[in-house]
């Protein structure tokens, strides 16, 4: 098992339980090898909304390094609100594959490649904003 990568997922899950936004979550899937692992989770969110995150991590001296993930959130009706993710399925856009779909049908780049804890951050941003 690799300790660097159970430390940011623990990390991740700290952050689900002191959100102020989240009602409830399930850890679906926690899987760490010696080089690698992978995190899925489902949260109900204060505001009705819900959120399913994946994330596949590497971990090389110590660093973590994103290499596939998809961040959906919906409302409480179910309509998206937000997803980000690195499908190969917007080759065009600046920095493929990392974009992100917005409520609103559109689908744009993204320079900065997202974790779990930054779209936690951008979620509750959001939810606290109103």
């Amino acid at each position: 098992m690799n300790h660097v990568i159970e430390h940011y997922f623990d990390e991740i899950e700290s952050q689900l339980l002191q959100s102020s936004i989240i009602i409830s979550y399930q850890i679906v899937r926690r899987e760490i090898g010696p080089i690698d692992g992978k995190l899925r989770l489902k949260a109900t969110l204060k505001d009705g909304g819900f959120m399913e995150l994946f994330e596949y991590v590497t971990e090389s001296n110590g660093v973590i390094q994103t290499a596939k993930y998809s961040f959906h959130w919906q409302n409480e009706v179910g309509k998206l609100k937000k997803r980000w993710d690195n499908a190969p399925h917007f080759p065009n856009l600046p920095n493929p594959p990392h974009h992100v779909h917005l409520e609103d049908g559109t689908v744009h780049e993204m320079f900065t490649i997202p974790n779990m804890l930054y779209v936690i951050e951008q979620i509750e941003e959001s939810i606290e904003k109103g």
